[in-house]
């Protein structure tokens, strides 16, 4: 018994070294995803228990933004310049952002998971709070929440302004907050500034002076073998890389792409209206499925938190 005992403080150390070091393994190596068609599969909910400790890994969440912050810059991606400077040139171009770094953010998606989530306080208390395109927030704040300190608009949202029944009150639901086109240029971002002045508003508008969507797909394909296919990368995970370079604790709200949650019950493709989810998902230009996959994988490094289900 006696050798036992002495030989047990060696036998812990090797045990812990050996699982350290599969921990490690296990962090750094993310999921080497397929090309199948994702389809239909078994999926997994995450909700809101517990405080960011029980999911958030400090050394997972500083890789990624150490790595995206080599890539892309805040100052060029959400930059205040003249609108026809926002698009890639070959000179340089003084820029001023508004966006600051923040310990923790949302970046809230408008998939129909958010219906009848509860997660709108859970959101809101957030430091900093990231929405997609002109969804709604009136009448939903008890599952999407009312703060909004950054909006991603894309083309369709800005095509949206030359229509004879525009109906301007999602951009007076983003008053006191950050409106950015990271597409490059388009016609209609005089025409925004325009209407947001006429308004009253206080809303910045930024651009990016190197569109970024192309330079992400091939950061996450090159350095997670993430296999995104398709061309365009979708708004959420652009919207993700980017925040990593100025947030360090991220939450992801409203990015789920499947026709029915872990309950059963039937998803739309909006939180807000019914648009059947299998159009969108299955026929449209993004690659959602491995790119919910390579969400999925940083949740379960720690790098994010992944919500998928009602927040308690």
């Amino acid at each position: 018994m006696a050798k036992v005992m002495k030989r047990s403080p060696v036998l812990f150390a090797v045990v812990s070294i050996s699982s350290f070091f599969l921990l490690q393994k296990y962090m750094y190596n993310l999921t080497n995803f397929s090309t199948k068609r994702l389809v239909k599969r078994e999926v997994t909910a995450f909700g809101t228990k517990g405080s960011f400790l029980d999911w958030y890994n400090v050394t997972s969440a500083f890789r990624i933004s150490n790595q995206t912050s080599r890539y892309f810059n805040p100052s060029e991606n959400f930059a205040i310049i003249d609108y026809n400077q926002c698009k890639k040139t070959g000179t340089s171009v003084v820029t001023t952002t508004p966006v600051g770094h923040y310990r923790t953010c949302a970046v809230v998606g408008n998939s129909g998971i958010l219906r009848d989530s509860g997660c709108g306080n859970d959101i809101d208390r957030n430091d900093f709070v990231i929405r997609l395109n002109d969804a709604p927030l009136k009448t939903f704040e008890q599952d999407v929440g009312e703060k909004t300190n950054m909006t991603i608009i894309n083309r369709i949202v800005l095509d949206k302004m030359d229509r004879v029944d525009f109906d301007p009150q999602w951009i007076i639901s983003r008053n006191n907050s950050i409106m950015s086109y990271t597409l490059g240029t388009h016609t209609n971002l005089p025409a925004l500034n325009t209407m947001i002045r006429r308004l009253d508003l206080n809303i910045t508008i930024t651009c990016s002076v190197s569109p970024p969507r192309r330079d992400i797909k091939t950061f996450w394909n090159e350095k997670y073998n993430s296999n995104l296919s398709k061309e365009v990368t979708s708004a959420g995970l652009n919207t993700y890389t980017l925040a990593s370079t100025f947030c360090d604790i991220i939450t992801l709200y409203g990015f789920y792409p499947y026709q029915t949650d872990v309950h059963n019950k039937t998803l739309y493709y909006h939180y807000y209206d019914e648009t059947p989810m299998e159009i969108l998902v299955n026929f449209g230009i993004h690659d959602y499925f491995h790119q919910h996959e390579l969400l999925k994988s940083l949740h379960d490094s720690g790098a994010l938190k992944l919500v998928t289900d009602v927040c308690k």
